[in-house]
Formats: structure tokens, sequence, C-alpha cells
């Protein structure tokens, strides 16, 4: 069952046999433990990395054509589990019979496809790391004419540098890394299409940082199963830093707290952790392959 903070501070403060009170600020005490239940939420979030806190989003633009293929994570999202970009002109062919413009999640594209070719929609854009995604581009020819360099200046950081990096303009990117948690730099653009990549055009899967408000009306942003955990997560420490004692049921409970919702934290179906691990069996005709953005490869 879910609560609220002051109901959560009121059921801790009265297993202490602590003074009854009506607001999280009433006491001194009762702010430490409103605190000590925010302190256990987020050791909470961050060991489960749970799907609730991920959510589509669109990436940032630069909106520099000096700077067309970078872009940049939002605020307020601590991890990008994979991007796709819309491909206005999948084929690239030139359609004879009809040039009309058609609208298609709100974004005009051009019916430049002939017969049976694949129709403009949303495209893989694999996420490289760094090395990976320096050491490919660094490859491409600076002769061909839809080669261009960038300078890219980080200065997220102390150690503010100036570096430059080769991309494409002439397709839709299919290649990407994040550096610093924050910069997002594609392989190309195509600027037949735009002067620089666009965020309307951006479909990512992110991780939201969740919010915590120290206020007596705020429930925290669990699944109800994972409330008992926060509960006694909370409650155990409670008693060690403020009673100087073991709250030992608390304890007890805690650990079958874990052990439960890591096996029922996503309701989504999907294959075990066991099943997920890499499989170096004889391959047949039915190996199985990495499980790979919600489907199974098979040979």
């Amino acid at each position: 069952m879910k609560q609220t903070l002051l109901q959560m501070t009121q059921d801790i403060l009265s297993g202490m046999s602590s003074d009854e009170v009506n607001s999280i600020s009433d006491t001194p005490e009762s702010l430490q433990v409103a605190t000590i239940i925010k302190q256990k939420y987020f050791d909470i979030i961050n060991r489960l990395d749970l799907p609730d806190h991920d959510q589509l989003i669109q990436l940032q633009p630069s909106l520099d054509s000096t700077t067309p293929v970078l872009m940049y994570v939002p605020e307020g999202i601590s991890d990008i589990k994979w991007v796709k970009y819309f491909d206005n002109n999948i084929s690239g062919a030139v359609n004879l019979i009809s040039n009309t413009i058609d609208i298609i999640n709100g974004i005009p594209v051009n019916n430049v496809n002939p017969g049976p070719l694949s129709p403009p929609g949303y495209c893989d854009v694999w996420l490289l790391t760094n090395r990976q995604f320096i050491d490919m581009v660094s490859k491409f020819n600076t002769n061909e004419t839809d080669v261009q360099t960038f300078t890219f200046s980080d200065t997220s950081n102390r150690f503010n540098g100036d570096f430059t990096f080769y991309y494409k303009n002439s397709r839709t990117p299919r290649y990407c890394t994040i550096l610093s948690n924050l910069y997002v730099i594609f392989d190309s653009y195509d600027n037949t299409v735009d002067d620089t990549l666009q965020s309307s055009k951006t479909m990512a899967l992110g991780s939201v940082i969740p919010v915590f408000e120290m206020e007596d009306t705020f429930i925290p942003d669990l699944a109800e199963e994972q409330f008992q955990l926060l509960m006694n997560e909370a409650k155990a420490l409670a008693f060690y830093e403020l009673k100087q004692q073991p709250h030992q049921l608390a304890l007890q409970e805690t650990k079958r707290g874990w052990s439960t919702i890591q096996k029922k934290k996503s309701v989504a179906d999907k294959p075990s952790y066991f099943e997920q691990l890499p499989d170096f069996g004889r391959r047949g005709n039915y190996s199985r392959l990495p499980y790979m953005g919600g489907n199974w490869q098979w040979r």
C-alpha cells in the first residue's frame, strides 16, 4: 500500500515509541526520519534500476550549422538505453509518378518512394563506446565530397579541449556515442532534409532521475510492492542511527524484500537474467544469439 512521506514517518516514529507528529518538520527527530526515508529511497532506486523510471524522450538539438551532428542529453536523464532517428527518405529514390508531401508523426515527409520500397520511419542508431565511435569516424575519407569536419569543445569538466570530428552530410545517422553524459555525437545527417539534426526526429529510451520532495503529502515514485521494502530499509536505519540498536525483524524483511523485488521489478515479459547470459554452446539451427532490443535473435 502506498503511503505519503508523513504517514511513513509517523509509522516509524510510532515503532520507536517517539512523540506523535502532525508534520515531518514538527520535531528534529521526525525530520531526521523523513531524511532517512529519502536516503533509502535513492538507495533503492540506484540499486534496482527500476523500469518504472524509463521513458521515451527526445534529445536536445544544437541548432548550430557548425555542429550539425551534435545533440544533448536532456537535463534530468541519467541513462540512455537506445536511440532512433526518423528517416524521411529511406530509399533515396525518386518517385516519377507522385511528389506529394505526407505528414507522419507530425513530420512532413516527401513521398519519393516508388513501389514496394520501405516507407519513411524511425531507424535504429546504434550506440557505440567512445573509442569505437572515434575509431570509426576517423576512417572517413575527407577527399569524399560528403565528408565534413566540426570542432567539438567539451566544457563539462575542468579539462577543456577542442577536438576535430569527421561526419557525413549525405545520410540519416546510423551510429552515435555519448560523451561526458551530456553530448551525443552522431556519425552523419542528411543535408537535403535539414540543416542540423532535429529534436522532433529523435526517439530514445532514457532513465528519468526521480525527484523526492520533503513535503508531508509527497508519495515516493515506487510500485506498491516496493513500499514495504522502503519502509523496512528506513526503519532499520532509523533504529540504528537514532536508537543505537538494530531492528532484527526489519533487517530480515529487507533481505526477503530485495530477493522478491529483483524478480518482480518489471511487469513486462522478458527473458530471465540467466537467459540473457552469453550462449557458448554448440551452434545449431536454433542456437540462441544475444537478447537484443526486446527480441531474441536466432540463427
